[in-house]
């Protein structure tokens, strides 16, 4: 993968191109965006450039052994620490960090990628902080992170921060065909509920219940406009709460619905998620009022908030409906 690949936000990889080009590289960086934006592409494209034995104008050429190692996940000086369990551990972190002081094996850097750093525990942080205060000049550490008000402030200081943003549903769509040969009708789907992530684009358009559940948050979505009773919307809702996470990505689709009509009714149909429906669309805007769909927007993201609470999630539900049909 190159720089010039990246799907987004090319202004960030080229300006990180540029530094590694120049042989001025800083010690930390912290990438942060929400899921699926290409924080780990970006690094991973980051450490093949800084470990690539013929880089090109500041690109790894992707052919030579180190770019293969790191390709295939088992260059030597390469590390990569995620999440055991729910978090990244104090331990996790010692474990690497005679790692991180030692001279590299088999070239000119030491990189380690810390993924869902923000779920670091604070003995972790502080632990990873003192490395940080004195690194040692062949390290590159990158903190991928979701949340990066989770991040003390004084490692946030010691790296340069990668904001990655929103991309463009077209230039996800045009990804989503080049490689991974979607349909039309698929990739124009799955960008549009994407949220501007094309590692969730991906995943949709591998999720063969994708469609479905779509479809039945589309049902749920008319349902609190229009269901005449508390029991028909939760007979209409199902069985899609499911576990905490599926609940809270079935109620973001729902929320993609409103989002659309509140487009709509502002006269900014370009930025509609649910492009395919939005003759449904017309006809569900006249039946509902702006303040009606700012209302069940603002109940829609309650719910979702006291889910992540872990508030009993029928009771939420319940409590939602009431609260935007009372």
């Amino acid at each position: 993968m190159r720089f010039s690949e990246l799907t987004g936000n090319r202004d960030s990889a080229a300006r990180l191109k540029e530094r590694i080009r120049q042989g001025t590289s800083f010690h930390a960086y912290l990438i942060d965006g929400p899921d699926g934006i290409g924080k780990r592409r970006l690094a991973y494209t980051a450490a093949q450039a800084l470990m690539c034995e013929n880089p090109r104008e500041g690109e790894p050429c992707g052919e030579c052994p180190a770019c293969r190692k790191v390709a295939g996940g088992n260059h030597a000086d390469l590390h990569y620490i995620t999440t055991d369990g729910s978090s990244i551990k104090d331990e996790q972190i010692e474990g690497i960090q005679g790692i991180l002081f030692a001279k590299p094996f088999d070239g000119d850097h030491t990189i380690l990628i810390i993924d869902k750093a923000d779920t670091m525990t604070p003995r972790a942080q502080n632990r990873l902080l003192k490395t940080l205060e004195e690194p040692a000049g062949s390290v590159r550490v990158f903190l991928l992170t979701e949340k990066r008000s989770d991040i003390l402030p004084t490692i946030v200081s010691r790296s340069v921060v990668i904001r990655l943003k929103p991309v463009e549903a077209e230039e996800i769509r045009q990804f989503l065909i080049r490689e991974h040969g979607a349909s039309e009708k698929d990739a124009e789907i799955a960008a549009a509920c994407s949220a501007g992530c094309p590692g969730r684009a991906v995943r949709l358009l591998q999720d063969e219940d994708f469609r479905q559940r779509r479809e039945r948050s589309i049902a749920c979505a008319r349902a609190l406009a229009e269901a005449e009773s508390l029991p028909e919307f939760m007979q209409t809702l199902g069985e899609d709460l499911g576990d905490k996470e599926e609940a809270l990505a079935f109620l973001d689709l729902v929320l993609s619905w409103y989002r659309d009509l509140l487009l709509l009714d502002l006269n900014a149909g370009s930025g509609i998620m649910n492009r395919d429906r939005t003759e449904e669309l017309a006809r569900a805007g006249k039946k509902v009022s702006r303040k009606q769909i700012l209302q069940t927007m603002e109940e829609l993201e309650k719910a979702k908030q006291d889910i992540m609470m872990n508030a009993n999630k029928g009771y939420v539900i319940r409590n939602m409906y009431l609260k935007i049909r009372g």
